[in-house]
């Protein structure tokens, strides 16, 4: 499991945000596809429904994201975070942009549909942004231990940049919402409303790609471990507005 403690948390304001986001943006990943050799017909078949899904959620265009997050700056009168947050948005779609051209560069079809994406935009519609963000945040650190089972699975030096590109911007997606539900403010019962939601989703997402996991050197149990961890950490963030090395 990886810390959140080395990242930047409560001190960065949204004009940081946005200049962090905007800087990202000038150095972007530049796929290599020279050395690339070519899947074989079992390494296709392991990857290429858990790549589909994840493209596809990471494609979304956040416009309830973007109108909840237009309503809470009125309320609260934070007039840049709208702002933040379509950077944000911007930012998960080069992820699936970059899944994209490796999925086009072994002409793996895009999907129309899948079950796991379904279930989270339709879980994000259900509430206003705090709903919307817990769902957020539950994928993106779900997504962390994806990206490394997933970099281990095949021989494929492209695949392995995207992933390490997947984890360097996941993390600091994780800590900026994380500290926006501090600044939502949360009822108790939420908490265990998080962690119960984390519980069935990563359930889901083991037995939907388990292949891959397992590939990338995973059991069930150690993705459960990284997953409450990274979920401990966050919702310490949530609670004060920091992350103490002592309950990580």
């Amino acid at each position: 499991m990886i810390s959140l403690s080395a990242l930047p948390i409560g001190d960065l304001s949204q004009f940081d945000w946005i200049a962090r986001f905007k800087a990202n943006q000038v150095h972007r990943l530049q796929i290599d596809f020279s050395t690339e050799p070519e899947l074989t017909p079992l390494e296709r078949s392991l990857i290429s429904p858990s790549i589909q899904s994840f493209q596809k959620g990471e494609a979304s265009e956040g416009r309830f994201l973007l109108h909840h997050a237009k309503q809470y700056a009125d309320r609260s009168h934070d007039p840049n975070y709208p702002e933040t947050m379509k950077w944000f948005v911007l930012e998960e779609n080069w992820h699936s942009s970059y899944l994209k051209k490796y999925m086009d560069y072994h002409q793996i079809p895009v999907a129309r549909h899948s079950f796991p994406d379904d279930i989270f935009r339709l879980l994000r519609k259900i509430g206003g942004l705090r709903s919307e963000i817990v769902v957020l945040v539950t994928a993106e650190m779900i997504a962390l231990s994806y990206y490394r089972a997933l970099a281990e699975c095949v021989d494929s030096p492209a695949l392995k940049s995207i992933c390490r590109q997947m984890l360097k911007d996941e993390l600091p997606h994780i800590v900026f919402q994380s500290y926006t539900l501090y600044k939502l403010k949360s009822h108790p019962l939420q908490k265990l409303l998080r962690i119960l939601l984390m519980e069935v989703t990563m359930t889901v997402v083991w037995f939907c790609y388990k292949k891959v996991f397992q590939a990338g050197g995973y059991s069930y149990c150690r993705l459960a471990s990284d997953c409450l961890g990274y979920l401990k950490q966050s919702i310490q963030i949530e609670e004060t507005g920091t992350l103490s090395q002592k309950n990580q």
